[in-house]
């Protein structure tokens, strides 16, 4: 039997929904969303990190240096059926999956691609663009109508440009950070931490217009500006 998500005594069913950028700020009303018949039955989350394995002549092994994480994949297994037999209403599944193929990977002319995605299940939501989709029909009736079909859809997670790099360059130091203290923060050590050096932490007492850089309350909210390039 499907896995059932249920919220506050409701179920819950997965739903993919058209939209038309990477913020998936205003959905593609057009085309309409796409709820599945019958929970998936799994989940798949895959996560990567990008290293670099180059070798050297001569070397049997390489350093494998950091470059990026990459975008989590995540996987859904569901099936749509057009028996009638678990209860649902019979639907024609050529229509289901032809509907489930707009929202997801037909070409949208205006765009010049398909659709980002957002996907909702539960408290679970996803923006994605599809990586790939596998359908599987398994049953047929004697003239060999589609009755039942196993979809296999992959998505890659997405965000849109300028959320992507606040993301990636939130430790930087050239933006402006906002940090309240704790009981146990030093001025001194949270410098160096954001600004890996030792020698700012005068500069930040002045920027915040402090009389000390020792002994600050609890929850005192200190800016710490972006540092000079000269």
């Amino acid at each position: 039997m499907p896995s059932l998500v249920l919220q506050d005594g409701q179920l819950t069913k997965l739903v993919f929904i058209p939209c038309k950028d990477a913020s998936c700020s205003e959905e593609d009303t057009a085309i309409g969303r796409y709820t599945v018949m019958f929970n998936p039955n799994t989940i798949a989350v895959k996560l990567q990190v990008d290293r670099d394995g180059t070798q050297a002549d001569g070397e049997t092994s390489a350093p494998m240096t950091f470059k990026r994480i990459k975008p989590q994949d995540y996987s859904f297994e569901f099936v749509i059926d057009g028996t009638g037999s678990n209860g649902e209403a019979k639907k024609e599944v050529p229509n289901e999956v032809e509907q489930f193929l707009k929202v997801i990977y037909n070409y949208q002319g205006d765009a010049h691609q398909p659709n980002f995605v957002k996907i909702l299940y539960g408290s679970v939501l996803l923006k994605c663009v599809l990586k790939t989709v596998d359908i599987t029909y398994n049953l047929f009736t004697p003239n060999a109508k589609p009755l039942r079909a196993k979809v296999n859809a992959s998505f890659t997670s997405c965000l849109d440009q300028d959320l992507s790099e606040m993301i990636n360059n939130k430790s930087s130091p050239d933006l402006t950070h906002l940090r309240k203290l704790k009981r146990s923060d030093k001025l001194v050590s949270m410098a160096n931490t954001i600004y890996k050096k030792n020698t700012y932490y005068l500069e930040v007492a002045r920027a915040n217009n402090l009389d000390t850089f020792r002994s600050l309350p609890e929850g005192t909210e200190v800016y710490f500006p972006p540092i000079s390039k000269k």
